[in-house]
């Protein structure tokens, strides 16, 4: 009778442990389910800066900084009626992201004998000769000016106006990847050359007279394509890109003009 007692009670505790031992298994126990993952990434890099140097010739040698605008006349000094060659041009360094271009070239005049008023009509009558040259090949030259703001937008073509509005033609996309150089004024091969006055005499004798060149360039708008799903399509007019070049050189030295 002791025995059957005895063996009853190990019997009972072999029960209750596995019973806990069960409880375990079912509360450690992973479920599986019907389930599928994937996964993809995509990396879009950003593009190449832009980069634009003033050029020293048509080689693609650069201006280092600081350095003075290329000119060359027949003596050391300016004469009345004399040629100033000013070569004005601006060269890409190589990169894949296309720009659009605008310069400005000013001539300021100061010093001498000559009368306040007088020393604005000779910087005047220098930068009108700018104006000329700048688009002295007719239709087929690339140089718009915005009167407004004295800025030269290169465009490809003078023709590419909308009903000849000049605010609204539009603005090249330049591929720099060919690190292209771009001319402005080029006597060597245009003879787009400036003429010293005749009229002028004594009373501007050791003035001086300085050409300001500047050159800004910005990454073309995207998106450009008017297919484009998102309905942003921008249309690269002078119009519309002149914000962007305004707020890309806020405080820039390059938006220096010497005559405002």
């Amino acid at each position: 009778m002791k025995l059957s007692k005895e063996l009853n009670k190990y019997t009972s505790l072999i029960i209750v442990l596995s019973v806990l031992l069960a409880i375990s298994l079912v509360a450690g126990a992973t479920f599986a389910w019907f389930a599928s993952s994937e996964r993809e990434v995509t990396t879009i890099t950003l593009g190449d800066p832009v980069v634009v140097n003033i050029a020293a010739d048509n080689q693609g040698n650069i201006l280092a900084d600081g350095a003075e605008l290329p000119f060359v006349i027949n003596n050391e000094y300016l004469l009345p009626g004399m040629r100033i060659n000013t070569f004005a041009a601006v060269k890409f360094q190589q990169s894949y992201t296309p720009a659009l271009l605008r310069v400005k070239l000013n001539v300021s005049v100061e010093g001498s004998n000559a009368t306040s008023e007088e020393i604005a009509l000779l910087a005047e009558e220098l930068n009108k000769q700018v104006w000329q040259k700048a688009q002295w090949n007719g239709e087929s030259y690339p140089w718009i000016c915005d009167s407004e703001t004295g800025w030269w937008y290169y465009t490809e073509t003078k023709a590419n106006q909308v009903d000849g509005d000049v605010k609204s033609s539009i603005v090249a996309a330049i591929d720099c990847e060919t690190g292209p150089i771009i001319s402005f004024l080029n006597p060597f091969e245009a003879d787009q050359y400036l003429l010293l006055p005749t009229s002028i005499d004594n009373r501007y004798s050791t003035a001086k007279v300085t050409f300001w060149f500047s050159v800004q360039a910005v990454q073309a708008l995207i998106p450009t394509n008017e297919e484009d799903p998102t309905g942003e399509y921008i249309v690269t007019t002078i119009r519309n890109v002149e914000t962007v070049f305004q707020e890309a050189f806020a405080g820039s030295d390059s938006n220096y003009d010497p005559n405002e």
